[in-house]
C-alpha cells in the first residue's frame, strides 16, 4: 500500500482563518456587481414610474 507525504500541516486556526479570507474575497469582489445591479433596477423602476404618470 502506498502511503501520501501530506506537505503541509493546517491547524484548525489556520484553516478557519484561510476560509474567513475567501469568504471575505468573494464578498469583496461580489459587492460592487451587486450595488451596480441594484442602482440598474432602481433607474428602471423610476424610469417606469416616470412613464405611468
Amino acid at each position: 500500500m502506498m502511503e501520501f507525504a501530506v506537505c503541509y500541516d493546517h491547524s484548525s486556526l489556520d484553516l478557519a482563518r484561510s476560509i474567513f479570507l475567501d469568504i471575505t474575497a468573494f464578498f469583496a469582489l461580489m459587492a460592487p456587481l451587486a450595488i451596480a445591479r441594484l442602482v440598474e433596477i432602481s433607474r428602471e423602476d423610476a424610469a417606469a414610474r416616470l412613464q405611468v404618470a
